[in-house]
């Protein structure tokens, strides 16, 4: 079903609030939150699944575009490439990137 007018507007202002609560929980709770989501991407969460997987490790605090640039390519995950659309080993080898960078930059500090 097309939707046309002021419905499509407010269907679509509801769909980028619910994907910005995504991003949200990966920016408040970090790399658990990540793993958190990418779960739920790929088994029931809609919202979560439509989001781009850079954009959901740019949410993680303390990564920038070149962190997220490099812990994609050595998962092997497209920059332009949705949650929903990970194999289970992108997903466990991305977090894990992602966990090891945050705790190497924490024994740093």
């Amino acid at each position: 079903m097309t939707v046309f007018g002021p419905r499509q507007d407010k269907v679509s202002q509801e769909a980028s609030h619910r994907r910005a609560l995504v991003l949200s929980e990966v920016a408040t709770e970090g790399t658990a939150g990540l793993s958190r989501v990418l779960r739920r991407a790929a088994a029931i969460d809609g919202d979560a699944a439509d989001i781009q997987v850079s954009a959901l490790v740019r949410a993680v605090p303390g990564m920038g575009a070149l962190d997220c640039h490099e812990l994609l390519t050595r998962a092997h995950v497209r920059e332009s490439g949705l949650a929903g659309d990970l194999t289970p080993g992108q997903r466990v080898a991305l977090v894990e990137l992602v966990d090891r960078t945050q705790k190497l930059r924490a024994a740093q500090a």
